[in-house]
């Protein structure tokens, strides 16, 4: 073994030199005296050290001199340099048998001096080469070197010499400048880029000149430059030096080989020339935007290709300015939206924007820029012969949004009857809606948008482009996903490498990036002692933090372990955390909890309704109001109660008394903070996450029967038609109710059905029917004829709002039956209902009657719900796929829209109108909250499936803190009209807009987790009682994938070729996919059709089969579950369901 010593120069002199200089050294500085002391320190080294300067005396004799070499010219060398000599070390043993001599070995036969040599692992740091004497080993250092000294079981030794600190400093600084230089260079090509950014006005089309001999001669430069900078490195690594006669040889040698490379391969590259001739681009007809930095990169794929599979460093364009980027989207420059990644295709991205005809694709990462699906990014679209071709009949779909016949505004709607149901009564004063200088460049954003529209008709192709900036990240509470070692380990048991600096992180989501780099100090300590088995078994949560350009791939920090994959739990604490809803699961802060039993109590014992507050709100206690909810809800937030005005019964008033839970919650409280923050309940299928803590939530607020509640009530009369009686405006205002009874769904329609009667009271359970005796006018009889008068004029409502223009948008809900373990045993779609639709009518009208009366009394602090139309071309694809199957449906106006899926349903029967209304929903946009003031105009407040010119949410204030805002606003109009000063407006229109977009992003993650979770329990059904047969209808098609709509769950599903396994074929002309399916198999198989269980028939194999997919089409479907955790479901095709 040899063994390793690190020496300064000084260690490796030895004692008696290290005094020389040291003597020398003072004998410069303090004269004679000191040289004096020198001359005795050299006196004493050579007692010391006789034997040592005899053998030095020897080697110099026996060994020529060698001269010294140095890199570069050859100069002189101008530093101080240092005689070293490295002892012999010899071996106590028998002399071993010699082997072969190193190139580096200055030993001569008759002694055993040292080898000299410099350290090859560090060959990159030296700046020149070592000088060697007389072949003892002597060796000529700088004295800032480093030495070390590694001597051998042989008796040798070999000294290995550093870089200086000097010099490593000077190649830092020199590294560093290189840096800035590029830097810098890299924001001049984009100042320059902008510059030559031209905006014609006048056209709406793009033009592009291509350089492509300039780039060629680039290229050639570049790849010469590479070959001459190889060269040199090779030279400076270590190896001998060639002579001028070899190397002009060698060089004619190369020259000749390379002629005749050119000679054979003019052929091919005069082919090459010619088909790139002929893919110039025609500049006619085009916009103006030179960009030289965009001809080079979109110069050739091939040169991308080979840009990755090459070893140069990975750069991602710099992000513009943030001033840059709003100043250029006002002008609309730029374009934002929201980054769709293709979860089957990760590499291709989708944005929406306002205006445009169709969503803009962005291909590759490069272009994506370092943006993740969900980002709001500013974009730069691309010039227009850049854009991608539409595949098949693209040229009919790109213009198919311009030719458009479908209307968003009332056609053929009966204006009176739409003013009779509604009766609107709001006037939009002049200065409502304050534009100034945006006015100006919402315009001309508008004319650069139409000007786009008119390009995109006239290409027929989908616009591309960059993201130039990313305005607010989509996802900051992470991923969830498995971490992966960097390097690989042997087995289970093996922990992390001790070289591994990080792990990578891949996320679940295939549209996120792989191989997320997560730093080795945030690693968890399972994972780093056993990093396979982690991998395996365990599921984590990571997020991104930082994106360099010169990197692949982001950075991330690890968050948390969420837990095994197996189990429902684990699966549903990953989706909330994922989606940012993981407080949701904790409990409410000490101090809240504190404050509310001292208060209330532990379950509300304390509480009375304080005498004031009996005194100061309309008492409805004698009234026979009774609530209608699920069967097993607790949160009861609303209640309804209903009587005739006259004799003949054909006007009533209608009353709807909501949870007055302002009462509770007090503005800016602790409590109104947390529930600020949480914005929503979230509904899952085993359990209810609240927005307010249960003693609220179940208790005090809730509307339970025989107690007295506080509410705040809406009341109004109508008449038996459905319509709004004008003889008396509606009631606001607080109020304490008394319920009667709490009625659910079920039994509200078996008395609707008539099952449940006056004389047939079996099916009514008794703890929810009236007290009898309780109130003598409040008895069963009253309470079933109240439920059938609701639903009377409910009914005659419903029909006059579809009649009207309103759209019926119902998704299918699954729902769980669950064993005593939490597993479920049972799932079906959850059905609607009459009872369900008469509450519905009524919680409409009443939270329409509260937005109109807070844009009568708030002005532009009205908190409203609004729902945008549907995206045209969108629209315009799924009204084409279900024409082409024979199911026509109009889609001129919202009225005809509706009139045409009722004729489905008549026609075509329950299943197909399902189908329709699902394929009809997806082009729909979500409703959002809003403050009316940051509209644009009043047509910006309308609600688009009600068909209604404002909404808002005021009836569940316990599972919505929206709604909690509504509550707070309507009770100031009741109170008093303040002016809207603009001191006061402006800074409640900031606040009133946040928490308007933190209950719309908590309301739509939400939705996912409560979809996500469902997907969860399914996959537990399939796991524990097998394999399932369902139905899928083919939704729309593709080259590479399909879409099926699952008609047992309500759900739709994108299949790739690839992943079913499955060989194909693709019509180009006919637009149509033909798959081929496998044999079936020989044993008999067992399937579960819900709760049927059915033994397939052993089938002989056969060859394959081609089968043609057309849209409509109705297929026998597998539905299991992946084998790799964590759980999936998986979907396969048996065949065609006749």
């Amino acid at each position: 073994m040899a063994s390793r010593v690190k020496l300064s120069w000084q260690e490796a002199l030895g004692e008696e030199a290290t005094i020389q200089l040291q003597a020398h050294a003072q004998a410069q500085a303090q004269g004679q005296g000191q040289a004096q002391a020198q001359a005795q320190a050299q006196a004493q080294a050579q007692a010391q050290g006789q034997g040592q300067a005899q053998a030095q005396a020897q080697a110099q004799v026996q060994e020529p001199k060698i001269k010294s070499k140095k890199k570069g010219k050859g100069k002189n060398k101008s530093k101080t340099e240092t005689l070293v000599s490295v002892t012999e070390l010899k071996s106590t043993k028998s002399k071993p048998k010699r082997k072969k001599r190193h190139p580096n070995d200055v030993r001569t036969e008759q002694d055993m001096d040292a080898i000299v040599g410099h350290d090859e692992s560090s060959e990159g740091k030296l700046d020149e080469e070592i000088d060697t004497f007389g072949g003892a080993g002597f060796v000529l250092v700088d004295p800032e070197s480093e030495l070390e000294i590694v001597s051998t079981d042989e008796g040798f030794a070999s000294v290995r010499i550093g870089t200086s600190p000097r010099k490593i400093k000077k190649q830092e600084l020199k590294m560093e400048t290189s840096k800035q230089t590029k830097k810098a260079a890299r924001k001049a090509r984009q100042a320059q880029k902008l510059l030559e950014t031209v905006d014609v006005k006048n056209s709406g089309v793009e033009v592009i000149i291509v350089e492509k001999e300039e780039i060629k001669k680039k290229s050639r430069s570049e790849k010469q430059a590479n070959v001459s900078v190889s060269a040199v490195i090779v030279h400076e690594t270590g190896k001998p030096k060639q002579s001028k006669k070899k190397k002009h040889i060698d060089d004619q040698a190369s020259s000749k080989t390379q002629d005749s490379a050119r000679d054979s391969s003019k052929n091919k590259n005069s082919k090459k020339n010619a088909r790139k001739k002929k893919q110039t681009v025609d500049v006619e007809n085009k916009e103006v935007l030179a960009s030289s930095k965009r001809s080079e990169q979109g110069s050739s794929k091939s040169a991308k290709k080979k840009n990755r599979s090459s070893d140069q460093a990975f750069a991602y364009l710099d992000y513009l300015d943030h001033d840059v980027v709003l100043r250029e989207l006002s002008t609309g420059d730029l374009l934002q939206g929201k980054l769709r990644v293709n979860a089957m295709y990760r590499m291709d991205g989708y944005i929406t924007i306002d205006g445009l005809a169709m969503d803009v694709l962005v291909v590759g990462m490069q272009d994506r820029n370092r943006a993740l699906d969900g980002d709001l990014v500013a974009i730069r679209l691309h010039p227009a012969s850049q854009w991608k071709k539409m595949n098949g009949d693209g040229d009919q779909k790109a213009t198919m949004t311009f030719n458009s016949k479908l209307v968003v505004t009332n056609g053929a709607v009966d204006e009176t009857a739409l003013h009779a149901l509604w009766l609107p009564d709001v006037e939009t004063k002049a200065d409502f809606f304050k534009r100034t200088a945006e006015e100006a460049c919402t315009h001309v954003f508008k004319q650069r948008m139409e000007l786009r529209n008119e390009c995109i008709k006239r290409s027929g192709r989908r616009p591309t482009a960059s993201v130039v900036c990313i305005l607010a990240q989509g996802n900051s509470n992470g991923f969830v996903g498995s971490l992966e070692p960097a390097t690989k380990v042997k087995n289970m048991k093996s922990p992390l490498s001790s070289s591994d600096n990080y792990a990578y992180f891949n996320s679940d989501d295939q549209r996120l990036p792989r191989r997320i780099r997560i730093p080795r100090l945030q690693l968890p300590d399972e994972f780093i002692s056993r990093p396979v088995l982690y991998s395996k078994t365990m599921l984590c949560i990571c997020r991104v933090t930082a994106w360099s350009t010169e990197q692949q791939s982001p950075m991330g920090e690890f968050v948390k372990t969420v837990g095994e994959y197996k189990g429902i739990e684990t699966g549903i604490s990953a989706i909330l955390s994922k989606h940012g809803l993981h407080a949701h699961t904790l409990d409410f802060s000490s101090a809240i909890l504190k404050e509310l039993d001292e208060k209330y109590g532990t379950n509300g014992e304390k509480w009375e309704i304080p005498t004031k507050e009996l005194l100061n709100r309309r008492d409805f206690r004698d009234v026979q109001i009774f609530s209608i909810d699920p069967y097993n809800a607790r949160d009861l937030d609303d209640a309804l109660h209903i009587r005739a005005l006259d004799e003949s019964r054909t006007k009533f008033e209608i009353g709807v008394h909501i949870a007055d839970v302002t009462h509770f919650v007090e503005h800016k409280s602790l409590l109104d903070e947390e529930a600020r923050s949480r914005a929503t309940s979230v509904y899952l299928a085993n359990r209810v996450l609240p927005m307010l803590p249960r003693i609220l939530c179940e208790k005090l607020c809730s509307l339970q029967p025989q107690v007295d509640r506080l509410a705040f009530s809406v009341v109004w009369q109508m008449n038996v038609d459905g319509t709004l009686s004008s003889c008396a405006k509606p009631w606001f205002g607080k109020s304490v109710i008394r319920s009667c009874c709490k009625l659910d769904y079920g039994s509200a329609q078996k008395m609707l059905d008539g099952i449940i009667c006056s004389e047939h009271l079996d099916e009514w359970e008794e703890d929810r029917r009236p007290i009898s005796g309780a109130n003598s006018h409040i008895t069963c009889a009253t309470v079933i004829q109240s439920v059938k008068d609701l639903w009377s004029i409910g009914a005659n409502r419903r029909a006059l709002r579809f009649e009207t223009g309103a759209v019926c948008l119902n998704d299918v809900k699954l729902v769980f039956s669950l064993d005593a373990k939490g597993n479920p045993t049972r799932f079906m779609p959850y059905e609607l209902k009459d009872s369900n639709r008469l509450v519905e009518e009524y919680m409409l009208l009443a939270n329409y009657l509260v937005a109109q009366q807070l844009l009568r009394a708030h002005g532009p602090l009205a908190f409203l719900r609004h729902h945008p139309p549907p995206v045209p071309r969108a629209m315009e694809q799924a009204l084409d796929n279900l024409n082409k199957s024979n199911i026509m449906l109009d889609g001129s106006s919202s009225k005809q829209l509706t009139d045409s899926l009722e004729r489905v349903r008549n026609d075509h029967g329950e299943t197909l109108f399902v189908i329709a209304q699902a394929l009809i929903i997806k082009p729909m946009k979500p409703a959002e909250y809003m403050v009316a003031g940051n509209g644009a105009s009043a047509d910006s407040w309308r609600h688009y499936a009600l068909n209604i010119p404002y909404y808002t949410h005021f009836t569940s204030p316990i599972r919505r803190y929206a709604d909690i805002v509504v509550h707070r606003l309507l009770q100031e109009s009741l109170l008093s009209s303040p002016a809207l000063d603009a001191e006061n407006l402006k800074p409640r229109m900031v606040d009133l807009t946040s928490v308007a977009q933190n209950c719309n992003e908590k309301k739509m993650t939400s939705k996912h987790a409560e979809t996500e979770c469902d997907k969860v329990f399914l996959c537990a059904y399939v796991q524990h009682h097998g394999d399932i047969e369902v139905t899928g209808v083919v939704l729309s098609m593709g080259q590479k994938s399909f879409t099926v709509y699952i008609l047992e769950l309500g759900l739709e599903q994108r299949l790739s070729l690839q992943e079913l396994n499955l060989k194909a074929s693709w019509n180009v002309k006919t637009s149509q996919l033909s798959i081929k399916l496998p044999a079936p198999q020989k044993n008999t198989k067992i399937l579960y059709v819900a709760d049927q269980t059915l033994a397939l028939k052993p089938k002989k194999t056969v060859d394959m089969e081609s089968l043609s997919l057309s849209i409509m089409m109705r297929l026998r479907m597998r539905m299991s579950t992946t084998k790799k955790m964590p759980l999936a479901l998986k979907f396969t095709v048996i065949g065609e369901k006749k």
